[in-house]
């Protein structure tokens, strides 16, 4: 049942990274458009010192993540508690990247605030912005990461979605495809509310089981019966071949508690009510100032 844990964290590792890498490669390609269009393709080179020191700071993120996470070993007894606040954290940054797609700036702003740092800080302004994009989503990355999956294993589906993203990215600017944006975000948030929501509902689990929070009911339901002598798992068993997976992505728990089930519905319920109106409102602004193109 390994392979099933290995393609299930993978499967989550690689929307974690799609979604993060898209952004920051869009507002990359926005800033190398920008410069294309306004003469000053000579100053590319300051974007691409952002982009190296935003990955190089986001590894300085990963090591202390895991250096802070391997550590926890000698504090065994509060264990729970740090998983559980770690999740709760996480959810709250993804809560707060959702939130800013809803309220994301058009490519029309964004070339606006380049301009602006260009003229106050000239090359630096533009490393600044390169910088702090792909810090931002590098960081978020390892922390979703981190705390939602078995994090071995979804590092293979990080890269993976990163290099999907990059491709995509490139072909969006370079080659003229046409790749409604809009939409494709749209699906990614919809997922990722659900992953969200799984960190939510688990980081309520741990803390359950540090004895923080109240245990009201303590199983819900039990799909996670034992092993029959054929050392298969059911298909909803969180070790199952649809269990694993749903419980990688969206938290799912074959004996989840009542606490777990109002927090998971709770949350993935009003986030995805904000993105509806979210996309409701978006669309009636873009009905009245007309359509805009990123290239």
């Amino acid at each position: 049942m390994a392979d099933e844990f290995l393609w299930s964290d993978i499967l989550a590792g690689s929307l974690i990274g799609f979604r993060e890498a898209v952004e920051a490669a869009l507002i990359i390609g926005v800033l190398m458009t920008w410069l294309v269009r306004s003469d000053r393709g000579l100053l590319s080179r300051w974007i691409w010192f952002g982009v190296g020191a935003g990955i190089a700071a986001s590894l300085v993120v990963a090591s202390l993540f895991a250096w802070v996470w391997g550590g926890m070993e000698s504090f065994e007894d509060h264990e729970a508690m740090f998983e559980g606040v770690l999740e709760l954290f996480a959810a709250l940054l993804l809560t707060l990247v959702i939130v800013h797609f809803i309220r994301h700036p058009s490519a029309r702003e964004l070339e606006a605030w380049a301009d602006e740092a260009f003229q106050q800080k000239q090359g630096m302004g533009l490393f600044l912005i390169s910088f702090l994009s792909v810090w931002r989503e590098g960081s978020e990355t390892v922390i979703f990461i981190g705390a939602g999956t078995e994090g071995t294993n979804a590092i293979v589906g990080v890269f993976f979605g990163i290099a999907v993203a990059t491709v995509l990215a490139y072909g969006f600017f370079s080659r003229g495809m046409e790749i409604d944006i809009s939409k494709l975000f749209k699906i990614t948030n919809v997922l990722l509310i659900l992953f969200a929501a799984g960190l939510v509902a688990h980081g309520f689990h741990e803390l359950q089981e540090a004895g923080v929070a109240p245990v009201v009911i303590e199983e819900v339901w039990d799909v996670n019966p034992g092993v029959d002598s054929s050392e298969e798992y059911p298909l909803l068993h969180e070790k199952g071949a649809i269990g694993g997976i749903f419980k990688a992505l969206f938290g799912w728990n074959g004996n989840p508690s009542l606490l777990e089930v109002l927090a998971w519905c709770a949350y993935s319920g009003g986030m995805l009510f904000m993105l509806k109106r979210g996309s409701e409102n978006s669309t009636s602004m873009q009905m009245k100032d007309g359509p805009r193109q990123i290239a």
